[in-house]
């Protein structure tokens, strides 16, 4: 048998001290916003964060909400969940974007990549006016669902000013 020698473990602010928010806390919280808030809703987030992107789908079905995904690592990860039948989706819950207008503002979650401001992630594509089918209004919010990864710092500061110039309701982690 093989004894290990080393085990090393990388976390994002491990220098910061402290806790975390706990990410039941992040659901309950995400769950508000979705439940609370008015016209269309876009929330940024990493197709990693699986748990979070299966809870933010239940709670817009819960609602009657349509959700429309953005960005390919997103449609893969829920495809995967899918067959693995760790996520039953209602069929006609997930719209294709050019549907959007086909429902009113309020029934509609826009799940997104890019909130770490990656240049060609869908949200920047939105935030910058070059996405096909979702054109920003003043009555849209964002959500930035993930905290800025260290290196990004400028990256996610472009995002928002973009955003901020379409003039969306902005909600990020430290708000």
């Amino acid at each position: 048998a093989q004894k290990n020698l080393f085990f090393i473990a990388d976390s994002t602010n491990a220098e910061r001290d402290g806790f975390s928010v706990p990410e039941r806390k992040v659901h309950e919280t995400l769950e508000n916003i979705i439940k609370t808030v008015q016209g269309r809703l876009i929330i940024g987030t990493f197709a990693s964060q699986f748990e979070r992107m299966v809870m933010i789908i239940q709670a817009a079905e819960k609602l009657g909400k349509k959700i429309v995904t953005e960005g390919r690592s997103i449609k893969t990860n829920l495809e995967i969940a899918e067959k693995m039948g760790m996520l039953k989706i209602d069929k006609g819950t997930i719209i294709p974007a050019q549907d959007i207008g086909n429902y009113p503002p309020d029934k509609i979650v826009i799940l997104s990549t890019g909130a770490q401001g990656e240049i060609f992630a869908a949200l920047m594509r939105i935030a910058t006016r070059q996405h096909k089918f979702i054109t920003l209004t003043e009555r849209d919010t964002i959500v930035l669902s993930s905290s800025v990864i260290p290196g990004n710092e400028l990256n996610v500061q472009k995002l928002k000013d973009n955003l901020y110039r379409q003039g969306v309701s902005l909600i990020h982690y430290r708000s």
